[in-house]
């Protein structure tokens, strides 16, 4: 099973869409996905979840259905100051670190900028190295990513639609 996650809570993101994409994707190759988006995590989170002692039972409930089963997780995050959301970072802090060793992870970077969040991608790769989950070296930056969509806010792009495709197949085979 995969987890795709959308690493952020901004409401009416566009990186929800790509989310959408990819596991649409997957599931066409008739692979088992679970879609994550940070919006659906309680508001308390941060604070209240299996690492800080106050869990919350909505919390400890996505980590079981999302996280726990999941041998590989794609991470769809958009660039926010050079990096990725704190709210995501916030959702990695509060599971418990054996629970994600041994994974692996793919990335994608959505950014308005010329960079695909990048930088970002490489912060998270650092985190998830020090974690123990292996990060599938083929990364997709998807950048000026409002030039990408059409008005329906759906990637049309056959640059950016090749690069997630050529990702699922390294995926799969990961």
């Amino acid at each position: 099973m995969i987890t795709v996650i959308c690493g952020t809570n901004r409401p009416q993101n566009v990186t929800r869409h790509i989310a959408s994409l990819y596991s649409a994707q997957l599931e066409a190759k008739g692979v088992e996905v679970k879609l994550l988006s940070i919006e659906d995590l309680p508001k308390d989170y941060a604070f209240n979840n299996d690492v800080y002692g106050e869990t919350s039972e909505g919390f400890h409930q996505i980590v079981q259905e999302f996280i726990v089963p999941a041998e590989k997780l794609v991470v769809v995050t958009p660039e926010y100051n050079g990096s990725v959301p704190g709210v995501f970072k916030a959702f990695i802090d509060g599971i418990w670190p054996e629970v994600l060793r041994g994974k692996k992870a793919a990335l994608v970077g959505v950014a308005s900028g010329r960079a695909g969040n990048v930088r970002g991608m490489d912060h998270l790769t650092n985190i998830f190295n020090y974690l123990d989950i292996q990060v599938l070296p083929y990364k997709v930056p998807l950048s000026g990513i409002d030039a990408l969509l059409d008005e329906d806010r759906v990637l049309k792009d056959p640059k950016a639609l090749d690069m997630i495709d050529r990702q699922v197949e390294k995926l799969l085979v990961f």
